[in-house]
């Protein structure tokens, strides 16, 4: 009879929970409207309930990490003092409970702007398996430290790669933020982006033997120069699956069969909404990875989303600014006054109304779900406030980094007012 009474009393316990919490509408995660008019669902809520949570690398990603790096004093000058000659230094690295040892340091990217600044807060490259063969740190091979040194928020890369990772339509890079030491001091909070290398493949794509292609400056498809791709992984070295590339979208040739055209869609769509110029889309046609399954087709995958979201690029050397006329800009000629002709890549699959409806889908799914994130953007900063205080080798005041979150010229003022431009935008043209 005991035994009885107390079942009761625990059912009615979950009852009550169950009706609590039904009635306070809980929701952590990002649930826009799908393409299809219903529901294309985020996976499992991410840091401070924004993007998504994968448990990947022991969930390296799933939160702030600490990063300790230690090395000798000799390596340590020669990463501070000599940052733009792209020398490896030794080091070992600890994040949590594991360490690497004899792992690879160097400083990478606009090391010339921080050392005019007279600051060592450069941004880092590790790479664990560069003096010990087949060595991971919890599965990773590469991590990229970035510096944050266009962005006063601290947050536009994190959120860029988030809105890239909501569902698996995209296979992007993991992002989070990282505390970094450096032999006990330190050194501020970075963005920590998972290297698109082979363990980023092998968890996307669930295999890395196919061939992987790294676009650097001018690669457009304008023309059937394959000069500005390199052969990152795999044995195509003769490029031809990039002039494959270029024959099928230039002249049509069974475009489906050579390319992710899902993935191209969607990666122009998440572009255009959060404003990324340097990118395939911008001037430079620039920062995207092709991955070529074995006997697939090929994929398009984001990187270096640092400037994402208005940043004023022709205001780097003064300050920060935000670009205002980017908030209008068309997501239906997503080109960033480029004409079409000149991204043929993207165009040539929008000259396909099937395509182009599918494309502006996804426009609408991507904009509403960064809509979404605005409300979590104060709980986002909440949980990097802290470590944001602690940084005394940032490039922004705290002032700065506070009026972020305010509406205004801001990351905040810019997010909203975008995504009523797209609203707009959209709405124009009955979608």
């Amino acid at each position: 009879m005991k035994k009885q009474t107390a079942l009761r009393t625990v059912s009615l316990l979950l009852c009550i929970l169950c009706v609590f919490f039904c009635s306070c509408n809980l929701d952590f995660g990002i649930k826009p409207a799908d393409t299809d008019g219903g529901t294309e669902t985020a996976a499992a809520p991410g840091f401070a309930g924004v993007g998504v949570k994968t448990g990947a690398y022991n969930g390296m990603f799933d939160g702030i990490m600490q990063i300790n790096i230690t090395m000798g004093d000799a390596e340590l000058s020669t990463v501070k003092d000599h940052a733009d000659s792209e020398i490896y230094c030794e080091c070992n690295v600890s994040v949590g409970k594991e360490t690497v040892n004899r792992a690879a340091i160097k400083p990478r990217g606009n090391t010339s702007y921080v050392t005019a600044s007279g600051s060592s807060r450069y941004s880092f490259k590790l790479k664990f398996d560069k003096y010990v063969k087949g060595q991971r740190l919890n599965g990773l091979d590469e991590l990229y430290l970035n510096n944050l040194s266009y962005d006063p928020s601290y947050v536009r890369e994190y959120l860029a790669y988030a809105l890239f990772s909501l569902n698996s339509g995209i296979k992007a890079p993991l992002a989070t933020f990282a505390k970094v030491y450096i032999n006990g001091q330190y050194y501020g909070l970075y963005s920590a982006v998972e290297a698109v290398d082979g363990s980023f493949l092998k968890r996307a794509y669930g295999e890395n033997d196919g061939d992987l292609y790294k676009a650097e400056s001018g690669s457009a498809f304008i023309s059937d120069d394959t000069s500005t791709f390199t052969l990152e992984r795999g044995e195509n070295t003769s490029l031809s699956k990039i002039s494959e590339i270029y024959n099928a979208v230039i002249y049509g040739d069974k475009t489906e069969d050579v390319v992710d055209v899902e993935s191209i869609l969607r990666y122009a769509a998440v572009i255009a909404v959060i404003c990324g110029r340097e990118s395939y889309l911008g001037a430079k046609a620039e920062n995207y990875y092709l991955y070529s399954e074995p006997g697939g087709e090929v994929s398009i995958i984001p990187w270096d989303l640092k400037t994402a979201f208005g940043t004023d690029l022709s205001e780097r050397k003064g300050g920060y600014a935000i670009d205002g006329s980017l908030i209008s800009s068309s997501v239906k000629e997503p080109y960033f006054g480029l004409e079409a002709e000149d991204r043929p890549l993207v165009s040539k699959l929008l000259e396909n109304k099937e395509y182009n409806d599918e494309y502006l889908k996804y426009v609408k799914y991507y904009s509403d779900a960064l809509s979404e994130m605005i409300p979590k953007l104060s709980g986002l900063k909440a949980a990097i406030d802290e470590a944001v205080a602690e940084d005394t080798t940032g490039f922004y005041g705290k002032e700065t980094y506070e009026a972020e979150f305010t509406d205004g010229d801001t990351l905040y003022g810019f997010i909203k007012a975008r995504c009523d431009s797209i609203k707009q935008q959209l709405a124009s043209s009955g979608e």
